[in-house]
């Protein structure tokens, strides 16, 4: 009876379960990451490499032209997939298209792994595979704390202890979450999820408690979250959502925001946070800035929404179903307050037109829509409201088929790793034939 009693009280504590949302991640990463002799050299890679680039340039080998790109990446590690991210505007100036801010959140875990190496006299070269798992611990570091204030925000909004849980963790593992935080874990939207939802926990208290010092803290994580992915300060939109209509929200800010002693400090940790960018241009190329991406762009007047969201190639419900319930928690949510889920519905589509009109809408070899890892918190919320007011049968029906879907996201990790879900060309025809593929085949 005691070990009954003792498991409902944790069943009852939400850290518990975050806790566990962290030992199958830690596990996870463990077994197929540090331990296989190929993938544990295999977690800055891609984009990650230019993300991570800006640490080992300013704090192992003081070179902002990333030399070390061709003789210690290329020539000394050749068991990790190389990418040349260096781009040049002449023979002497070399910038990287990366933005800085992802570097910036995983400095702690480098720091941690470069100092380790030291003392243990191993090499200290920002490559080894010890710097790979320091990459793989920090993404679960700040999907966990996004995890945590998922709760929190969830908490404010009155909803059961059950359906958190359920929503959350489902959140996790029912979308490509999971696999970005404990595999390709040097991308930078698990880091941008924990700042984003730390972000918005913060916003929710200054509503109810306005203060100078949160006024600040919420311009430094703005800042910090766009100088991450600059198209993260879209998150701004969401944040009417928030009030009981646009009246409201306007009326607030006019109260509380717009008064010198909160705009200036927030306006001035935002601006100081996204200057350090433009500082870093100033260094590499000897001018404030440019733009990085080159000929990469968005084309406003081609939009994919309907691919983005419903193709078999990428699309976001496709890939992550759960939160077709999402969008049925908006009746629910209507019939509370009619402004806040017609608000989120006109933040939502605003977003994934641009997010869709980007010029590769696909974003190249990924699992899913990589780019709303981020924005599950705002998925979560109207989730969280839909289950919550659902009783007896209709309740049981979609709880279960909730779970079904948990489960097949889970399984196309599994069939994605292994090449049987392709990362960029799947068809209607190919879906089929590999929907539900035994785990061993």
């Amino acid at each position: 009876m005691r070990i009954i009693s003792n498991l409902k009280r944790l069943a009852l504590n939400f850290y518990f379960w975050v806790f566990l949302a962290f030992g199958v991640s830690l596990t996870f990463a463990i077994v197929y990451k540090f331990m296989d002799p190929v993938q544990k050299h295999n977690t800055i890679v891609s984009d990650g490499k230019g993300y991570y680039a800006y640490l080992p340039a300013l704090f192992i080998y003081d070179d902002l032209s990333f030399g070390f790109n061709q003789t210690i990446e290329k020539q000394k590690h050749p068991e990790t997939m190389y990418t040349d991210y260096r781009y040049k505007l002449d023979q002497e100036r070399v910038y990287t298209k990366y933005y800085l801010g992802t570097s910036i959140a995983y400095s702690p875990f480098f720091f941690g792994a470069h100092g380790i190496s030291k003392w243990m006299g191993w090499d200290a070269d920002g490559y080894t595979a010890i710097y790979h798992g320091a990459i793989v611990l920090a993404a679960i570091f700040y999907s966990m704390l996004a995890l945590i204030f998922f709760g929190k925000i969830l908490d404010i909004y009155g909803i059961k202890h059950w359906v958190k849980v359920l929503v959350i963790l489902g959140a996790y593992f029912g979308s490509n979450w999971f696999y970005y935080t404990c595999w390709e874990s040097s991308l930078s939207h698990p880091y941008s999820a924990g700042i984003i939802a730390m972000l918005i926990y913060f916003v929710l208290v200054f509503k109810s408690k306005p203060s100078t010092r949160l006024a600040l803290l919420i311009g430094f994580l703005l800042g910090f979250v766009t100088l991450i992915r600059p198209v993260n300060v879209l998150v701004i939109l969401f944040l009417p959502m928030f009030f009981v209509s646009f009246k409201a929200f306007v009326t607030f800010c006019k109260k509380h925001i717009f008064k010198t002693r909160v705009l200036v400090p927030s306006l001035l940790a935002f601006f100081a946070e996204v200057s350090l960018q433009l500082i870093m241009y100033k260094a590499q190329i000897d001018q404030w800035y440019i733009y990085a991406y080159s000929h990469e762009k968005f084309f406003f007047m081609q939009p994919h929404i309907l691919d983005f969201l419903f193709s078999i190639r990428k699309g976001f419900f496709v890939y992550a179903p759960l939160f077709i319930f999402s969008i049925f928690g908006l009746r629910t949510w209507y019939k509370v307050n009619k402004f806040q889920p017609l608000w989120w519905l006109g933040a939502f589509l605003f977003i994934t037109y641009i997010f869709s009109s980007w010029h590769m809408w696909w974003y190249g070899g990924t699992w899913g829509t990589r780019v709303f890892i981020e924005y599950l918190l705002f998925f979560s919320i109207p989730l969280a409201i839909f289950l919550n007011k659902l009783k007896g049968h209709w309740l049981k029906v979609v709880v279960t088929i909730a779970c079904l879907f948990i489960f097949n996201t889970i399984l196309q990790q599994y069939q994605y790793r292994k090449g049987i879900l392709h990362y960029e060309q799947m068809t209607w025809q190919n879906y089929k034939d590999i929907f539900l593929y035994p785990i061993i085949p």
